[in-house]
């Protein structure tokens, strides 16, 4: 009898506001319209009634704290000291997620069920989330870096632990701003959330670090030289332009380029954060980044892992965890993958059956399923006892124009298989 797991990610509810924000102003949410009821469809269909599927693994972003503009109350409505996970109870009982959130308990009740947070989840507490789903096994950690692992080798996360701009920032005695862990990220995204609720742009937060990088790359001489990361001179001057970057970004897009980002109690912060503390706390995010995420990828290489490519944290997984991690599985940069990024093993014989064969660790991320990514995307893999091979899919869920529900192969992603000893 084989294991059949399921893994998702990046799908990034939102409440009620998000989707109608009331007035001229357009929706930010990433996730509605029709996405809730393909997801609910999938996990109905293809996860409950399935009965080789063995368990389900969220990967983080299921829930979204940060689309929120800045001038809006995260916690809405309002309350002079809102509750403990006020902002997640709201996304939960917003209509637009009943599909979802309906399909997730049935699942759960049924079936193994695991949810890891994310960076735009980043703050969901065990207490509310059993609230939400009575029966859910929430695999929490104290610093943010939650790990789903199995005996036969699995080894899955989010993804934005290794991101500079996304990883939870250290926190600072004194309460407030000082003492959150929400990193440069989450007010990036309340940012874009603006412009989206101003113009209908769903302006992505990855988009806008991808552009970073290149004004990095080509502003400063030899950027590409990874030995560069680790010296003073190089790192300084990227701090600074980062920073000149964000308030570009403020200027450019936010609701009061003046102001700031009203918190109203999230994550410990009572008041309003403003764009000069945000520049105050974040100023040496390059250059700080060795010693307040040490053992962790490079500054550089950090950034990539924001806007494109976890390709070296999972070569770092890989490295630090030979025996437990045969693959890894990730979410966070809505990019779906499926590859063996160490390279076949010249004495790996071939196999007729799956396109590629691979003695060679594998590394698949999920990709997402938020509106303005055209597929909706998800990793299946496979455990057999017997030959201890584990064989891992990459599958796009979609509505045929008949309005039937199918899982279909991802044409640039091959199966992939994996020896565990």
């Amino acid at each position: 009898m084989t294991t059949k797991r399921i893994f998702l990610s990046d799908i990034h509810m939102g409440d009620g506001r998000s989707v109608s924000p009331g007035g001229t102003f357009y929706p930010y949410c990433w996730f509605y319209g029709d996405r809730p009821q393909l997801l609910g469809a999938f996990l109905k269909r293809y996860c409950i009634d399935n009965g080789l599927v063995s368990e389900v693994v969220i990967l983080g972003d299921l829930f979204d704290e940060w689309i929120c503009p800045t001038h809006f109350d995260p916690t809405d409505p309002p309350h002079a000291v809102p509750p403990q996970g006020q902002q997640f109870i709201n996304i939960a009982d917003a209509q637009q997620n009943e599909p979802v959130i309906e399909a997730l308990n049935e699942l759960a009740s049924q079936k193994p069920l695991s949810y890891l947070t994310g960076n735009h989840d980043l703050l969901a507490d065990k207490t509310t989330i059993e609230e939400i789903f009575p029966h859910i096994a929430h695999v929490d950690a104290a610093d943010g870096h939650g790990v789903y692992q199995t005996p036969d080798g699995i080894w899955a996360e989010h993804g934005h632990w290794y991101g500079l701009f996304n990883a939870p920032y250290p926190t600072k005695p004194g309460g407030g701003f000082s003492g959150s862990r929400l990193p440069l990220g989450s007010f990036v995204s309340r940012i874009t959330a603006d412009e989206a609720l101003k113009t209908g742009n769903l302006l992505s937060s990855i988009e806008v670090f991808k552009e970073w990088i290149g004004h990095i790359l080509t502003r400063v001489s030899n950027a590409k030289n990874l030995a560069k990361a680790t010296d003073k001179t190089f790192q300084l001057p990227v701090d600074d332009i980062l920073m000149e970057l964000f308030n570009t970004l403020v200027s450019d897009h936010a609701a009061d380029p003046k102001g700031g980002a009203l918190l109203n109690g999230l994550d410990g912060i009572p008041d309003i954060v403003t764009w000069q503390d945000v520049e105050k706390r974040y100023g040496h995010i390059f250059s700080e980044w060795d010693n307040s995420h040490a053992d962790n990828v490079n500054p550089y290489d950090a950034m990539w892992c924001d806007a494109e490519s976890l390709d070296q944290a999972v070569r770092s997984v890989f490295s630090h965890h030979p025996e437990e991690a045969r693959i890894v599985v990730c979410g966070h940069t809505h990019k779906p993958e499926c590859t063996s990024l160490l390279g076949p093993t010249p004495t790996t014989p071939p196999d007729e059956h799956l396109m590629s064969s691979y003695m060679s660790p594998i590394y698949a991320n999920a990709g997402a399923w938020i509106n303005p990514k055209p597929h909706c995307t998800f990793v299946e893999t496979e455990f057999n006892p017997e030959t201890r091979y584990h064989t891992v899919r990459l599958r796009e869920w979609m509505q045929t124009s008949n309005g039937d529900y199918v899982a279909q192969k991802v044409p640039f992603c091959p199966d992939l298989r994996v020896f565990v000893p």
